[in-house]
């Protein structure tokens, strides 16, 4: 045992060594820097590049882009010295944390006075977001950035980069290249058509009355370069639900994909620096529960993939009599699609299963990474999937399962609303799958899962 002045000099060896530069082995591993610290930010500050033609030309000022609520912005640090272009980055994000996404564009990126001549696509996108909020009709969050990622897409296609370049002329450029591209590739003709169209309404709501009359009041006048193009509905070939054995057997397997498959293939192992496929193989020898766990929600309650994906255990009830339910409702982390709550009915079989699994304390049905916590009023739901992983493996089981549905995961929402319509009634599966009218469920999501016997022939 060491004595007290033992103990003094092993500390003061240990300060010496400190004081010197020397480490001690405790702190062997360099320090990280924190956020708060400005050489944090010398590795993160970018000088960026745009292109004029063929010419490649760097921006000379630093610029940062900043994460903050699963929302994402580049600023421009306005200084060519690395070292000062350092502080302001660090400035600016720790008033982002302190403030908020509001008031930090207010002071670091201040809206510049419109002028169409000089817009260019990404200012015009800011624009936007900045309308969007002062309308009395604003879509979505997730729904706005899919039609602005249709414009990006569009304009990227077509080579334009200004406002200006965005006409009627640019979107007949683009709808050309568009479709010889998908015929090179040998895609069937009724698929690029849709794809095309659902492009251009995408991006084409973005000039709506409202937002044409918001843009107004922003200082731009600007017309719809999409009013011209004729969006003609391609026909989608009605659901007809599975056939056979296909259904039945889906729900024996079931059981191997929650305790694995011991008479499963082993899968390859990738070869390293190779790219990664599309449906990359997964050891189906092993248990996978939380994709079993989807294959009930989507399968047995035909929920919808994102409402899987964030379903809580919240959502479930019985009432006196015993019966289980799940109700589709609104949570921090998710919104209904229309905005509207449902209520499934559970059979007792079904929900013994699913609880059956519990084994984390978490709020979410399926296990997965726990969303951060947004604050009021800014909630981008429904942007991000929890259990991305889990629905691969669930997809690529279900091709193994011989089905060759290009949305397989999708495929099982139908078969619950074919099966619903079939034995209940249309009006009870638009109910339980959520649409606002009967017509999308029988047009799309409901085929005869059985025929009928006919015994009104009564010939002697």
């Amino acid at each position: 045992m060491k004595t007290r002045s033992a103990l003094v000099k092993t500390v003061q060896n240990t300060e010496n060594r400190t004081e010197t530069g020397q480490k001690s082995p405790a702190s062997s591993k360099p320090a990280r820097l924190p956020k708060s610290h400005q050489d944090y930010w010398l590795g993160k500050i970018r000088k960026r590049h745009y292109r004029d033609g063929t010419q490649r030309i760097e921006i000379p000022e630093w610029q940062v882009r900043l994460f903050h609520l699963l929302r994402e912005e580049w600023f421009n640090l306005g200084t060519p010295n690395k070292v000062a272009a350092a502080v302001k980055a660090r400035d600016i994000y720790s008033h982002l944390l302190a403030h908020g996404w509001n008031a930090t564009h207010a002071k670091f990126k201040p809206k510049p006075t419109v002028t169409t001549a000089t817009l260019t696509i990404g200012e015009f996108v800011e624009l936007y977001r900045d309308a969007v909020q002062k309308v009395e009709y604003p879509p979505a969050t997730h729904t706005r950035e899919r039609y602005l990622k249709d414009l990006r897409l569009i304009c990227r296609r077509a080579k334009v980069t200004k406002f200006t370049s965005l006409t009627d002329q640019a979107v007949r450029d683009f709808v050309a290249e568009y479709l010889a591209h998908g015929r090179r590739e040998g895609r069937v003709e009724s698929s690029v058509k849709v794809s095309c169209n659902a492009l251009l309404r995408g991006a084409g709501a973005l000039f709506s009355k409202q937002m044409l009359a918001e843009y107004v009041r922003a200082g731009l006048v600007c017309a719809n370069p999409f009013a011209g193009q004729k969006l003609r509905r391609i026909p989608i070939k009605p659901y007809s639900p599975l056939r056979g054995d296909a259904l039945p057997s889906l729900w024996r397997e079931a059981v191997k994909l929650r305790d694995g498959d011991l008479t499963a293939t082993p899968t390859a192992p990738r070869i390293k620096n190779t790219p990664r496929k599309r449906w990359s193989n997964h050891d189906f020898r092993k248990p996978h529960k939380a994709a079993y766990v989807l294959l009930l929600l989507e399968l047995g309650l035909g929920l919808r993939r994102h409402e899987a994906d964030k379903a809580q255990w919240d959502w479930f009830h019985s009432d006196a009599e015993g019966r289980h339910f799940i109700e589709v409702k609104e949570t921090p982390f998710f919104q209904p699609k229309s905005k509207e709550r449902r209520v499934i009915p559970v059979e007792k079989t079904l929900f013994d299963a699913i609880h059956h699994s519990r084994d984390e304390v978490t709020p979410f049905i399926v296990p997965g990474r726990v969303p951060r916590k947004y604050e009021a009023g800014k909630t981008p739901k429904n942007l991000v999937y929890r259990c991305d992983l889990h629905h691969r493996v669930l997809a690529m089981w279900l091709r193994r399962q011989g089905i060759a549905d290009g949305k397989p995961c999708h495929l099982l929402r139908k078969e619950f609303g074919s099966y619903v319509a079939t034995t209940f009634g249309l009006f009870t599966a638009q109910r339980y799958l959520g649409h606002s009218s009967p017509v999308v469920t029988d047009a799309h999501y409901a085929g005869l899962t059985a025929m009928p016997e006919l015994a009104h022939a009564k010939i002697k």
